[in-house]
């Protein structure tokens, strides 16, 4: 690579910044067809902050001496946060970028008390429900017979406790629904794993089988041990500040009558 190709994504008209769950971001992109694509796939989530953490894509001047702090592939795509900024190479397109910025806001909610759930979420009457399950479970369902506008995703969720209230926040990472998202968030009045059947019932769960639930449907990359400490930490007040229920729902809209109020 020359010294001009290696400075590009350095250049301010090669970056632009975005904000996913209240944490704000700068991607650096050299190349400009994956700067469209991603430019215009996180075009609801842009925003502007004096601090960003910066996300170099595909720069090899952002590559550092140091040990990174935490590492991941997404298929040839590597990620590598270090203290200061990350680095993102062998990104080849928006949807390998899409897979890295999992990865990395995983991780980069450690310290602010949050996490990526697969769930959709859904605000009504100002509040947030999140409906959790693995692909087939219906949160694609849920989000279509959800009324418009007010889906903040349908398929990842982020949640994040602040000032002593966990918030569900909007993200840019659809499912079968292609929600885009939508950033705002809202308190969140519980959490519901979906059940699919022919009638609708709602059931409260005990704190220890709702983190048993909540498990297999956390997003998180890292073998580290510390890290997973916190993460479980971090689980273990969600299940006791958050009302954890099981939906047992009817692929129709008759299923919200059952939601507590």
């Amino acid at each position: 690579m020359t010294a001009p190709q290696a400075t590009l994504g350095r250049t301010p008209q090669h970056q632009f910044d975005v904000s996913i769950g209240c944490l704000p971001l700068r991607l650096r992109i050299p190349e400009e067809p994956l700067r469209a694509a991603a430019s215009a796939r996180y075009s609801a989530f842009t925003a502007s902050h004096a601090h960003p953490f910066t996300i170099s894509c595909n720069d090899s001047v952002a590559a550092s001496n140091s040990d990174p702090e935490f590492s991941c592939t997404f298929g040839n795509a590597v990620l590598k946060i270090f203290a200061s900024e990350s680095s993102f190479a062998g990104v080849g397109n928006e949807y390998a970028l899409d897979g890295l910025l999992r990865m990395f806001l995983s991780w980069r909610l450690l310290p602010h008390t949050g996490f990526l759930l697969h769930a959709a979420t859904v605000v009504r009457n100002g509040r947030a429900f999140v409906f959790t399950g693995r692909s087939g479970a219906g949160k694609s369902t849920v989000a279509s017979l959800a009324p418009a506008g007010s889906v903040l995703t349908d398929e990842i969720s982020l949640l994040r406790f602040e000032d002593g209230v966990w918030r569900a926040y909007g993200t840019p990472f659809w499912g079968e629904f292609r929600a885009a998202g939508s950033n705002v968030s809202a308190p969140v009045a519980g959490i519901f794993r979906l059940l699919q059947s022919a009638t609708n019932q709602v059931a409260s769960l005990h704190p220890m089988e709702f983190l048993r639930i909540l498990l297999p449907n956390i997003l998180f990359f890292s073998s580290d041990l510390a890290a997973n400490q916190r993460l479980l930490e971090i689980l273990g007040q969600a299940v006791q500040q958050i009302s954890g229920y099981t939906l047992d729902f009817r692929r129709d809209a008759t299923f919200w009558e059952a939601l507590p109020a």
